[in-house]
């Protein structure tokens, strides 16, 4: 008797990742959204650069602008960050890349909201 070694349809081995790829894919994940809500939170913190705007300025639009920037930009790179680690671990490929990526990506739109209301407020102090 010869064993033969085709594979049976339907029994292929599928791939197998790492323990520790699911333990770094967490902790990051973890870091990440705790470090959202903190940045969201701090976003709050640009109204105050509308403190100093003349009234009917477009510099309050501004500070709104990078508000905006801010908070939709952070949702924005959780969510394509969250579905990147979900596709990974539905293809049986390495996950913390992608959470790592998310975590360090993560605090671009808050500096680029918080340039937009800090040039805001600059355009407010001059005077005309």
């Amino acid at each position: 008797m010869t064993k033969t070694l085709a594979p049976v349809a339907g029994s292929q081995a599928r791939r197998q990742t790492p323990g520790w790829d699911g333990a770094v894919t967490a902790v990051c994940i973890v870091l990440a959204l705790l470090l959202a809500a903190f940045l969201m939170m701090a976003t709050g913190m640009f109204a105050m650069a509308g403190d100093s705007c003349a009234p009917g300025s477009p510099c309050l639009d501004r500070v709104g602008n990078g508000i905006e920037v801010s908070l939709v930009g952070m949702a924005a790179v959780l969510v394509i960050g969250l579905c990147c680690v979900i596709v990974a671990a539905v293809t049986r490929t390495l996950r913390f890349g992608w959470a790592l990526a998310t975590l360090l990506v993560l605090p671009v739109p808050f500096a680029v909201g918080c340039d937009i209301a800090n040039h805001a407020m600059q355009l407010s102090s001059v005077g005309p």
